[in-house]
């Protein structure tokens, strides 16, 4: 089978590096296109990683780093822009006939802009047909990921949603250095310290989940409306978001149902998906980021201290790895279900 070539928008930074990691020798896509600060046009993605790389040397030749647009052959995108800069070029470009995956929280809440983790929500992908046809995009489309940290939680919770009715819904997040990007990385400034607020965090916490768990009629969705209390905080630690979790259900399920749901294989049959998304520890000090946040690559989220809450009905603790599961790897699961339905451009 002939590769699809793809494009990397913001190649350098913490997700576009995890984009160049996940698609080396991928079975389906191809690196045509990188593009990173206007410093670097010409460099090679070595040369503009050397100073901190997340990942080792790529083991697949990669083009020079571009200018922001791309040209044909390259069809679909990775955008891991800032939302500043996302929120000037992605939809120009969806226009320009590309297909876009965005990273940044810019079109999140745009209500034909589906946000989707393709094992819980795929049918919200019927909705690009009517964005096309609102937009006047010909082949274009513009699909969103969810924030990094939601997949910690919302993969586990999902299914037992669907079986038991979530009624309310309280989360702790504990997120790592590489959520804020390479300069925290870098210049680590929570040595020794915890930051209890990180801007916009516990908003798109408590919001991005209720769109994605709700239900797709008539082209349009309409998000669940159980309440979501969220607190978020920076942890100085360098990959890995961790979520303390309690919920109350409509109907209470017992210990045993929820483990039964959370074995279950995954739905989907994708290159990047996990065999098995969620995975359970029985020990009580775990998940714990530096022992677990690896699994399958980084794509299965690790739950654990599943035990009852004396304020709601179940408490659980739950990890996944921000900038392949909850960052780059969600994107690419994206375009993995958009190939795998005919829906490239």
């Amino acid at each position: 089978m002939k590769k699809i070539p793809v494009g990397i928008l913001g190649a350098t930074g913490v997700i576009g590096q995890s984009y160049v990691h996940l698609l080396q020798n991928h079975p389906w896509f191809t690196i045509s296109h990188l593009s990173a600060s206007p410093k670097w046009e010409g460099a090679s993605y070595e040369e503009a990683t050397a100073s901190y790389s997340l990942f080792p040397k790529p083991s697949s030749p990669l083009p020079p780093l571009k200018p922001l647009l791309p040209s044909p052959p390259c069809r679909l995108l990775f955008s891991a822009l800032p939302s500043y800069l996302a929120q000037e070029v992605e939809c120009p470009l969806a226009t320009k006939g590309f297909a876009v995956i965005s990273s940044s929280s810019s079109h999140r809440e745009e209500d034909d802009v589906p946000l989707i983790i393709p094992e819980i929500n795929p049918d919200h992908l019927a909705l690009l047909a009517y964005q096309q046809k609102k937009r006047g995009w010909k082949t274009g489309l513009l699909l969103a990921k969810p924030n990094c940290s939601i997949q910690s939680f919302l993969l586990p919770l999902a299914p037992l949603h669907q079986a038991f009715g979530i009624a309310s819904l309280s989360v702790t997040t504990l997120q790592a250095l590489s959520g804020a990007g390479l300069s925290a990385l870098t210049q680590n400034p929570l040595s020794e310290n915890v930051s209890p607020f990180i801007p916009g965090e516990e908003e798109k916490t408590e919001q991005e989940p209720l769109k994605i768990l709700g239900a797709y009629k008539d082209r349009k969705i309409t998000p669940e409306n159980f309440p979501i209390t969220a607190h978020c905080n920076r942890v100085p630690i360098s990959h890995g978001h961790l979520a303390c979790v309690s919920v109350a259900f409509h109907q209470k399920p017992t210990q045993e149902q929820i483990l039964n749901i959370w074995k279950r294989p995954s739905p989907l049959t994708l290159p990047t998906s996990p065999r098995f998304p969620i995975l359970y520890r029985e020990e009580e000090d775990r998940p714990q980021p530096l022992l677990d946040r690896d699994h399958s690559r980084g794509m299965t989220v690790t739950t654990g201290r599943l035990r009852p809450c004396p304020l709601l009905d179940w408490r659980f603790t739950a990890l996944s790895h921000n900038t392949l599961r909850g960052g780059a790897g969600s994107g690419l699961l994206l375009a993995e279900l958009l190939h795998s339905q005919n829906l490239l451009p």
